[in-house]
């Protein structure tokens, strides 16, 4: 089954999104772009996605240089990336065309940083609609490597005009 097709599934079982290209769904880009791959998709309710961390990152030459440990910012910001990653796959699941002017932004973060995140890591990325608010959407979202949590709490992701955040 395609990406296109699975997500047009009305079904409430776990959508395989692993084949869409993350770089369709937002505008970020190395060496911001902080999730590699997507997991299942849960329509209308969760996203699963993956951030490999690797040595390579470029954080790592003052973060710190004998003790590297990914900045527990840039792991809520995989979370919220994962966010909108969901928020996009929504829209394309509604049949609405991708307004280039929209943008989804992080409006509001409570998270806790429970560990760190050191290099060679498979961060598991888990977001889930708690509530919503017609453009605005609130997650609990957690990361976790090994099974274990890392950070977790709840972001708010919007979706605003770029054209109108410029004036």
């Amino acid at each position: 089954m395609s990406a296109h097709l699975a997500l047009q599934s009305g079904n409430a079982d776990p959508v395989d999104v692993r084949r869409i290209d993350v770089k369709s769904l937002i505008p970020h880009r190395e060496p911001f772009l902080l999730v590699d791959a997507l997991g299942a998709y849960l329509p209308g309710e969760s996203l699963d996605a993956v951030k490999a961390v690797s040595r390579a990152e470029p954080w790592f030459q003052g973060h710190f240089p004998d003790f590297p440990v990914m900045p527990g910012v840039l792991v809520t910001e995989a979370l919220a990336q994962t966010c909108a990653m969901f928020m996009a796959l929504e829209a394309r699941r509604a049949a609405s065309p991708p307004d280039p002017d929209d943008i989804y932004i992080l409006l509001r973060t409570e998270v806790r940083n429970t560990r760190p995140v050191f290099p060679g890591t498979l961060l598991q990325l888990r977001v889930d609609v708690d509530e919503r608010l017609g453009e605005f959407v609130h997650f609990k979202v957690l990361a976790s490597q090994g099974g274990k949590s890392c950070v977790r709490g709840r972001l708010t992701v919007g979706k605003a005009s770029k054209s109108k955040l410029e004036q």
